[in-house]
């Protein structure tokens, strides 16, 4: 076995020698590609820090010696897979070498049998009739040498350049011979210096601009000296092309004075001060909820959208970066409302103001120095009315006709949004007086409450023909802080005979009747003509009422409802001439009495003279 392993020795030095410098490629390499992007950033006159060069060659030294130092400790080799690589590419050997290789002598004796020995040799001879000790041809290898050396030399030369370059740590080192001496100006003289003394906004940048005449010097600074006698030194940036050094202050916070120094002279001293725009910073509101809402008093901190009751009390307190001469708060429908501002103190206060409706409005500043907020922040006020409560009828459901015996079950559904005050029941008799029936008072809000009333008829006074007119009403406090009543929709109830409406709920009664209208078709009679009176007179009742509810109607409306209260009374009148009926007489009378009054109180609410 040892013979066979002595046999095999070239071919595993050769691997070992491969493998070396596969090593050395992957570094030296990385390396290389590393140098030489340094050198292209140096062109573009990027800086570059004094420790690069060193780090660099560092990195070359301790990698080649740690590769060196692997493969001289690495002296095992694995023999047995060496012999599969050589069997996989030189089938025609049957595995010859790779059973030479497991073979082991007599742990006894420490020989070979007959056996062992002749397969040795057959390997033996193998091995030296083959080609198989080419795996890795000598010329390959050499070739790869020569391309690492190669390699090595380039990565040497990148690091070397990188020393010369002008912010490495040996720039200083250079002697006049490595310059070009058409570039050096023993005595350079400086132009302007831009902007010079200035004012500029905090936070903005600046830059700063050296003009030399001709040529400038071999090296510029930029020399800033703060308040607190602070002193900074930035060297300034040659332009490629023009005798100009530069250098750009990123943010500017606080004034400060400074000087170009350059070839052991400077210019004269500036002065930079810094000024900024007015701005909000926070706004603070407080709001004052009207009395019978029953809400406290608040304060919201940093805020510019906020809600409100309708009637609330609005004050607002603007804190600025700086005090400013003048502050409004501006939109385009309406003049702008001018704030309390000081002198002395970065404020601006709304006095309170009382909320309407909604507003949308844009703060305006102007500070001692005139200039104004460059971005104008948006103040959003939502007002919420104070809805008046609301009324559903429950019972009954429209109009109707009762007899004088009926009993009349009133309910209504009422609620309001910050509690209501007194609530009942009105009617009236034929146009007559009205008349308020409490039902009760002092309900919470938002709280859904219902009012009942049981109206015995017989006990109004009324005979069959006539009408009541009836509407629940409810209280609750306005925006204004006033007591406001608000009403629901106006209803009739028709007194008839008993017979009558005994009559409209029997069956056989309702035929006859249908069939006494159907032989009178064509005609009216005195009764039918005064119920459509009654009917139209209801209308008008009901539309004069549903104005009184909704006066912003009044000027449109009203001239509709003289036309046609005219009309009925005129109806009415040539009703009353054709009756013969003293009962149906008086009836048409007295509609024509109220008739009368209705019509001279809408020519009155229209502003014409009494008819």
């Amino acid at each position: 076995m040892n013979e066979l392993k002595r046999i095999l020795s070239p071919i595993v030095k050769r691997q070992q020698s491969w493998r070396t410098w596969n090593m050395f490629l992957y570094w030296w390499g990385v390396l290389a590609i590393i140098s030489g992007l340094i050198l292209i950033r140096s062109q573009a006159n990027l800086p570059l820090a004094g420790w690069v060069p060193y780090a660099l060659t560092c990195l070359l030294l301790i990698g080649t010696f740690i590769i060196t130092w692997i493969n001289s400790s690495s002296s095992r080799f694995d023999y047995q897979q060496l012999a599969r690589n050589i069997e996989e590419k030189h089938p025609e050997l049957h595995a010859t070498l790779i059973t030479a290789m497991e073979q082991k002598p007599d742990p006894q004796t420490g020989e070979y049998n007959f056996l062992q020995q002749r397969l040795l040799e057959e390997a033996k001879t193998a091995y030296e009739s083959s080609q198989f000790n080419r795996m890795i041809p000598k010329g390959r290898l050499l070739g790869f040498k020569l391309l690492l050396s190669v390699l090595f030399v380039a990565t040497c030369v990148c690091l070397g350049k990188i020393y010369t370059l002008p912010n490495s740590p040996n720039n200083d080192t250079q002697t006049l011979t490595q310059k070009d001496e058409s570039e050096i100006v023993a005595d350079a003289q400086l132009d302007k210096v831009e902007p010079g003394s200035i004012e500029v906004e905090r936070g903005t940048p600046l830059a700063i601009l050296a003009h030399f005449k001709n040529r400038g010097p071999t090296k510029a600074e930029l020399v800033v000296t703060k308040a607190d006698k602070t002193t900074r030194r930035l060297e300034l940036t040659k332009n490629l092309d023009d005798p100009i050094f530069g250098a750009t202050l990123p943010f500017i916070e606080e004034a400060f004075s400074y000087y170009v120094d350059y070839d052991g002279k400077k210019s004269e001293t500036y002065q930079v001060r810094v000024y900024e725009h007015p701005y909000l910073d926070r706004a603070d509101a407080f709001l004052k909820y009207p009395n019978y809402t029953k809400l406290p008093d608040r304060k919201v901190e940093a805020t510019r959208r906020l809600s409100a009751v309708e009637g609330t009390l609005l004050s607002y307190q603007f804190n600025l970066n700086k005090p400013v001469s003048s502050a409004l708060l501006t939109n385009d429908l309406e003049e702008p409302i001018s704030l309390k501002v000081h002198a002395t103190q970065p404020l601006a206060q709304l006095p309170p103001l009382r909320l309407t409706r909604n507003q949308i409005w844009k703060l305006e500043l102007t500070d001692l120095s005139g200039r104004k907020n460059k971005l104008t922040p948006r103040i959003e006020i939502s007002v919420y009315p104070n809805k008046p409560p609301s009324i559903r009828i429950a019972n009954p459901r429209g109009d109707q006709q009762i007899s004088l015996l009926e009993e009349v079950d009133f309910a209504a559904e009422l609620q309001d949004d910050f509690g209501l005050g007194s609530y009942g029941l009105t009617y009236n008799v034929n146009g007559g007086e009205m008349k308020d029936i409490l039902l009760g008072k002092d309900a919470s809000a938002n709280t859904k409450i219902t009012a009942t009333h049981l109206l015995a008829v017989e006990t109004l006074g009324v005979e069959p023909d006539q009408l009541i007119n009836w509407f629940f009403w409810a209280e609750d406090t306005g925006p204004d802080g006033q007591t406001r009543r608000s009403y629901s929709d106006m209803y009739f109830s028709e007194i008839r005979p008993f017979e009558e409406i005994f009559r409209q709920g029997d069956p056989s009664q309702q035929q006859q009747q249908q069939q006494q209208e159907q032989q009178q078709e064509g005609q009216q009679s005195p009764n039918q003509q005064t119920e459509e009176l009654i009917k139209l007179q209801k209308q008008i009742i009901n539309a004069t009422w549903k104005l009184r509810r909704n006066p912003d109607t009044l000027s449109k409306d009203i001239p509709v409802l003289i036309q046609g209260q005219k009309e009925a009374l005129e109806k009415a009148k040539v009703l009353l001439d054709k009756s013969s009926d003293e009962k149906q007489s008086e009836f048409i009378k007295t509609i024509i009495t109220n008739m009368e009054a209705s019509l001279k109180k809408l020519n009155e609410a229209q502003g014409k003279p009494k008819q």
